[in-house]
Formats: structure tokens, sequence, C-alpha cells
């Protein structure tokens, strides 16, 4: 190849790399200059804040964090009349800042939103009710705590609410008081583990294939399973109950449910013939166990199945897996998977207590079941699932 040719290939890659270069060393100087730039308005909306949330507070001093304020805390204020705190939360969209200011007597003065990136403009019309000396969680305090949730902004009102009760807990800290700021989901690992005589285990609720009298709920880990019964949470491990500060009553109870769920064995139906004889846009499997009940996996057509649109180019059912026992009562519901709105019928597939109010009814009543506001067709989807449910159980026992 000639040098000519060789200089001539290599001209564009050489312009390429400069431009490169170029536009990289700009992006670097525009980050330089406007980072602190960006940082600086944030701060002075949050200076400017302090009295908003706090009128009549005076002499503001930041406080030191450590872990034992909540994480969702990121700055913290003691003044003469109160204290103010600025939380960090995600509701729609990560970077939602709010300022709370708390008076002494352990009340709400205030709020405001310093920065948010909320996507929906619905959600930010939550904004007008909260904020303000006369917003939604004016004169509330940590022991009656009451959130305040907007039918299709929830997550946007939800992560309002988190910031609300952090800056309440933060404020008791500072005072002196000792709070527990774990989440009830944090709450109920670390009682598992005590229980199993564990650390950072993880534990998941057992989906009921058994009829278990005496046991609330029953949680597994890969050492063992825990038995709620009553306030009581009793580890069981190779057998035998750990920990000595258990009742005799309870440690019965344990070990016979124990019992029960090593010995239960779920077989999967295979029969072509039954199999053939479900409907086949609702069914996806099913098990029979040796006492007579069944475990059944059906479709129901919830908000995911409405389109195609740009929200749902693919048409998606909520997944059920469903135990029903020998009497034809549901044990247990849950959800395999699903694709619901994540605002709005996530929210009521991740509410154990409407999956949980499905327990215990038969065909006959399962329909009575309420949902919640805004989440009709999530509900109705989830029961529509119960109801395909219903009609294979009947198929498998021959209509008993």
């Amino acid at each position: 190849m000639k040098l000519e040719n060789i200089k001539s290939n290599m001209k564009p890659t050489i312009v390429l790399g400069v431009i490169c270069l170029v536009s990289a060393l700009l992006l670097a100087l525009v980050n330089v200059i406007t980072g602190p730039i960006i940082a600086a308005n944030q701060n002075a909306a949050a200076n400017e804040a302090l009295l908003e949330v706090l009128p009549d507070g005076k002499n503001f001093e930041e406080i030191e964090l450590g872990d034992k304020y909540p994480k969702a805390i990121t700055k913290g204020y003691k003044a003469d009349g109160g204290y103010v705190f600025q939380a960090t939360v995600t509701g729609k969209s990560s970077g939602l800042v709010i300022m709370c200011g708390i008076n002494s007597d352990g009340k709400v003065v205030g709020t405001k939103v310093i920065a948010e990136q909320e996507t929906d403009s619905y959600d930010v019309n939550v904004f007008p009710y909260v904020e303000g000396l006369d917003g939604e969680y004016k004169d509330q305090t940590l022991e009656g705590f009451t959130p305040y949730l907007v039918s299709g902004a929830t997550l946007t009102s939800a992560a309002y609410s988190e910031a609300i009760k952090a800056s309440l807990q933060a404020a008791a800290i500072a005072g002196g008081a000792d709070v527990d700021t774990r989440t009830p989901e944090q709450i109920l690992q670390d009682s598992c583990n005590e229980a199993l005589g564990t650390t950072g285990l993880s534990f998941t609720k057992w989906f009921r294939v058994e009829v278990i009298e005496g046991v609330d709920a029953v949680y597994e880990s890969t050492e063992g399973r825990v038995y709620v019964i009553g306030e009581a949470f009793v580890g069981v491990k190779a057998g035998s109950v750990v920990g000595t500060d258990i009742s005799a009553e309870d440690s019965a109870a344990a070990l016979a449910a124990d019992g029960i769920i090593e010995a239960s064995v779920l077989t999967k139906i295979t029969d072509p013939d039954l199999i053939g004889a479900l409907d086949e846009k609702k069914f996806v499997e099913a098990y029979s166990s040796a006492s007579g009940n069944y475990v059944i996996v059906t479709n129901g057509d919830g908000y995911g199945m409405k389109g195609p649109s740009k929200y749902y180019p693919s048409r998606k059912p909520i997944v059920v897996k469903v135990s029903i026992d020998s009497n034809g009562r549901i044990i247990d519901t849950m959800v395999v998977s699903e694709h619901e709105t994540a605002d709005i019928g996530g929210l009521l597939l991740n509410n154990s207590e409407f999956i949980d109010s499905f327990d215990n009814k038969t065909k006959e009543d399962y329909s009575t079941v309420e949902g919640s506001s805004g989440a009709t067709m999530t509900a109705n989807g989830y029961k529509d699932a119960i109801a395909a449910a219903f009609a294979a159980y009947e198929l498998l026992t021959g209509g008993n």
C-alpha cells in the first residue's frame, strides 16, 4: 500500500479521536463548572427551607449524624425551638429531597420539597397537599404517625411519608430517645435470626400447602424454620427447638408443625387426559399431596393484559399459586409473577393484608375480598386467577 493511501486512511481516525477527546474534555469542564453550582443551589434552597419549615427556630446548628439515625436522613439541624431534618428518599424517581421542621414538643411544624425528579405530573400534584405550615402532616407526632397516601401517586406519597417519619425518628434520637429505626421487614428478619440462633440469614415465608393448627406463620431459611405462635418466635433446627426460654406448649406446637411440613410431599400432575381438560390459557401447572390437598398455578387477567400500548408492549398476566385443601377451602395464595404498574397494582399485590384475605375462602366467597381504590383491574386479575384455580381443582378432583 502506498504511503499516500495510508495517510489518507488514517486521517478520519485521527479526526474522530480528536473530536472524542475534545468532547470528553468539554463534558468534564461542564461538570466541573455546573457541579458546584447545582450543589450550591441545593444548599441555598436547604438554608432557605430551614426557616420555612421551622419559622420560630433560632441559632441553627448542624447535627453530626451517626449510624443511630435513619438512613434516609442526610442532614440535621438543632435550633432554639426544635429541629430541622433533611431526608432523601425514592418516589417515582430517586432524589426526592424533603425538609421537615419539628418543634420542641415533637410535632411536625412544616415540610418542604427542595429537590425532586418525579416523572409524572400527577405525582407532583401531591406536594401542595403536604408542603408548607398547613400541610397534611402538621402536628403529627412519632407515636401517632399516620401516612398520607394518594391513590395513583402511591410511590411519591409513600416516599414523602417515609421522609417525614424518618425526620420524626431523628428528632426523637437527637433529643436523647432510644428509637428503633428498623423497617418491619428488618425487624422480622432479626427476630427470625434470634429465634434460630443465627445471624445474617435470609428468611422467606413458607407457602402453606398443609393446614397447620396453632401456628400463625412459618419462615424458612437454609438452616431451619421459625414458627410464629402469637407473639413468640420459635426456631426449629434439625428437628429440635432452639433456645430454652420457650414454653412447653409453644415447643410442642412448633415441633408438630415441623413434622407436618417435613412429611409433606407434592407430586406434579402430568396425566395428559387431566391436563388436556384444563383451560390452556389459564392453567400453568398443578400438584397434589398425600393428604388430598392441591397446589395449582394459574393466570389472571390484570392491568398487565391491557394493551398493547407504549406502557405494555406485550400482554402479560398475573401468575398466582393457590393451595386448596381437600374440602375445597383455600389454604394459601401467592404471586408468582406480575407486570402491573409498580405504584398501583404492584403495591396491592405486595400488600399482605390483601393476599391473606383469601385464606380460608371457598369457591362461593373468595370474590368478596376487596381490593383498593385505583387498583380494581389488578384485584380482579388476582381473583380471575383464583377462579381458574377453583375450576382446575374441580376437574382434578372429579367435581368433589
